[in-house]
């Protein structure tokens, strides 16, 4: 791995009884498609999909585009969110764009899964609405180990190479510490956001990982054979770093459910 620290390159995929995710999403970009957005036709899709995902709501979705100034040119769009019964999973739907995401994090339970529901969405919008690019594509994972632990004792269940002053120098009195690292890859930029930060509604306090794997290059291969196995190979190297960044000890909590 051409990367980081000596990670592994290869890891044996575990399900764990409770792991740390807290959100997840894959996402693939495409030049704008105008025919998504007359819901006659996206009928059409929602009958493809409806057997995994039969609950529909539609949304608005602010668009923003980042330059030299800052935020600018901000646009509203429709977007569709096809979810499962259980509102676990679901598939967001626009002119640009189809999004997989978890929105219960409890309810994920391993990478197959997520493949067979993108492929599901996938081949259904390159049946009925067929981009014919791939402008982009990402995977992101993000994990909150939640804990209200000092700095020194995160190295109970986070690499102490993650925790650098915190564990010496620095670490009396922090309440809040994150560090980004952006690493550029032959096949797309990994970016690594990690440290002490409340999560979630209620502000729990933890430890965070987040990985977002992404690729930027413009393709003509769109076909589902092509993003899954950008997908498998963007998830194998986030899953290998995950399981560098935490502990022999950590691990075992996972397994538990603790």
């Amino acid at each position: 791995m051409d990367y980081g620290p000596d990670i592994p390159t290869a890891v044996e995929r575990e399900i764990f009884a409770k792991p740390p995710l807290k959100a997840m999403i894959g996402q693939i970009r495409f030049p704008p498609v105008l025919r998504i957005n007359d819901l006659a036709l996206l009928a059409a899709y929602q009958d493809a999909v409806r057997s995994e995902f039969p609950e529909y709501a539609p949304e608005q979705q602010l668009n923003v585009v980042l330059g030299p100034a800052g935020p600018q040119n901000a646009t509203v769009g429709p977007a569709y969110r096809f979810s499962t019964s259980d509102l676990a999973w679901s598939i967001l739907v626009t002119s640009e764009s189809l999004s997989l995401e978890v929105a219960v994090a409890e309810r994920y339970t391993n990478y197959d899964e997520f493949i067979q529901r993108f492929e599901l969405g996938w081949s259904a919008l390159l049946q009925h609405f067929p981009p014919n690019r791939v402008t982009r594509q990402g995977l992101r994972y993000v994990d909150h180990i939640e804990g209200d632990l000092r700095p020194a004792e995160w190295a109970r269940y986070i690499n102490a190479d993650l925790l650098g002053p915190l564990i010496g120098a620095f670490g009396s009195g922090v309440e809040q510490a994150v560090s980004e690292l952006r690493f550029n890859r032959d096949d797309g930029v990994l970016v690594f956001k990690h440290g002490m930060i409340p999560a979630g509604p209620e502000g729990t306090k933890g430890y965070l990982l987040d990985f977002d794997y992404y690729n930027e290059d413009s393709t003509p291969e769109t076909s589902v054979a092509s993003v899954v196995e950008r997908f498998d190979r963007f998830h194998d190297l986030q899953y290998a770093f995950f399981r560098w960044c935490v502990t022999e000890e950590a691990i075992e909590g996972f397994r538990r459910g603790d």
